[in-house]
């Protein structure tokens, strides 16, 4: 192997400063483990722009999704202990669980959550912007909630199944998820900085801003509180405690001389399960991706490739290890870019393993300047028809009022300064009129969706469809007053 850190890391560290400048990115910590010894720890660039606050080894980002694989690990260690096991109904551990697909209900089993085959589309909209539901109303939701494939037909990748998985650790452990984690691998690995929740991040001394771009400009967004789903992305940690997590898995399931979960089951964990595709990405360093169990498997070179991306707003982190090589690397960044931290990684690897002119970063830049181009476009209106901005059917005043949903809940239509406002969970949504009874609105920042209001027989506004989850019908939500 070539050793990047023959001399010194300024080649790394140029290299790294000339990414974030070309990403754009205000903060990064990024590390190495290479047979067993950390070959490169370092943080580079701003925390908090404003305050003029540099990146530390020890300050804290959101992880987003890499915290599924402690739930996983979470999981595993409940079944080495007997408690759990992966291929039995969780109908035994939570007989009050249900579905709208009841196949699926009686033979969902925490093998199908952990590697995304329920059938379940995301439906994301239901916890994204409601972070005052309970992890157990939000399981109870379930049971409401419109299946886009059949059980076990494809790979969908599902936040509420893992907040399910989490909810389970509460009913046969008795303690939370939070807990759990803490007390069963936190601890145990040393890692006494990593937190579950934004309350918890801010109490720290070094923790990094979130930062969004728009266009050509980078700007401090809010932090997403994410508690009621937190098993599937609330985690906030360090480049010095995420080394130690990445250390746990290079070295099987052992940390201090001792097993704390079986190298066994640990193995499963890193298995594939089924074939996946997060990005639609082709290239010819990468054979296959696979989902495991709260990790996705790839080959990358024809090596085995383990890694979980998360991206939460305002951050994008890169969790990634070769354990056939014994290498692993932990990026953390403080940009809502969804692919940004990856390429970092397949560079890092390919100098490693001796591949000096590999081009894979200038692709997946190339690919992600795509998709950030198409998520912006899909914030503007198209023409789609030549009834557009028609005039309502309606007086503005009668599509006002209290719609509902069982597992979305309420929203409120309201009149304000001459035009329709929406009104769900806290957030305003301005309606800007398309034709007759359809108007637009923009949610999760990026996504233009028409919301189509319903009449009755006697031309009485009734109810109101919003596609909130693309992949089902419409959410419909029922005008109670």
């Amino acid at each position: 192997m070539n050793d990047i850190l023959s001399n010194n890391s300024q080649d790394l560290n140029d290299f790294l400063s000339e990414y974030m400048n070309k990403w754009k990115i205000p903060g990064m910590a990024v590390g190495i483990i290479k047979d067993d010894e950390i070959i490169y720890c370092n943080g580079l660039g701003l925390r908090d722009v404003n305050k003029n606050l540099n990146v530390t080894k020890d300050t804290l980002f959101a992880i987003g999704s890499a915290s599924k694989s402690f739930t996983s690990l979470s999981i595993g260690i409940l079944v080495d202990e007997g408690k759990l096991d992966l291929d039995t109904p969780i109908k035994k551990y939570m007989p009050s669980f249900e579905m709208q697909n009841k196949y699926a209900e009686e033979h969902l089993t925490l093998r199908d959550m952990l590697c995304h085959r329920s059938g379940l589309p995301r439906h994301d909209i239901l916890w994204y912007t409601n972070p005052s539901l309970s992890r157990k109303e939000l399981v109870d939701k379930i049971k409401y909630l419109e299946f886009s494939k059949d059980f076990r037909e494809t790979w969908q990748y599902n936040n509420l199944m893992y907040a399910t998985a989490g909810y389970l650790v509460e009913l046969v452990t008795g303690m939370t998820w939070e807990e759990f984690v803490k007390l069963r691998i936190l601890e145990p690995l040393g890692m006494n900085s990593t937190n579950f929740s934004v309350e918890a991040l801010k109490e720290y001394s070094d923790y990094s801003k979130p930062y969004a771009q728009k266009g050509e400009e980078i700007n401090q967004i809010d932090f997403r509180k994410l508690d009621s789903v937190a098993p599937a992305g609330s985690m906030n940690s360090s480049l010095t405690d995420m080394l130690k997590w990445l250390s746990l898995h290079l070295n099987k399931g052992k940390v201090n001389g001792k097993q704390i979960i079986s190298e066994r089951t640990i193995s499963e964990l890193h298995s594939p399960q089924l074939p996946c595709e997060l990005i639609p990405l082709k290239f010819d360093e990468l054979q296959f991706s696979s989902y495991a169990l709260g990790w996705f498997v790839e080959a990358y070179r024809g090596r085995k490739h383990v890694n979980h991306g998360g991206n939460i707003d305002g951050f994008c982190s890169y969790t990634s290890f070769l354990p056939d090589e014994n290498i692993g690397v932990v990026i953390l960044t403080n940009l809502n870019n969804p692919v940004c931290a990856m390429p970092i990684a397949y560079h890092i690897y390919d100098k490693l393993l001796g591949y000096d002119h590999s081009d894979f970063c200038e692709k997946l830049e190339d690919e992600a300047a795509k998709m950030m181009k198409a998520m912006e476009a899909a914030t503007k209106p198209t023409i789609n028809s030549k009834k557009d901005n028609s005039t309502p059917s309606h007086s503005l005043e009668e599509y006002t009022g209290i719609y509902e949903n069982p597992a979305y809940g309420s929203l409120q239509i309201e009149v304000k300064d001459n035009s329709l406002k929406l009104i769900y969970n806290n957030i305003d949504y301005t309606l800007n009129h398309k034709c007759y009874d359809i108007f637009t609105m923009t949610i999760m920042e990026y996504y233009l969706v028409d919301v189509t209001f319903n009449y009755d027989s006697t031309g009485n506004i009734k109810s109101v469809s919003i596609p909130f989850e693309e992949t089902v019908k419409e959410i419909l939500f029922i005008k109670c007053k």
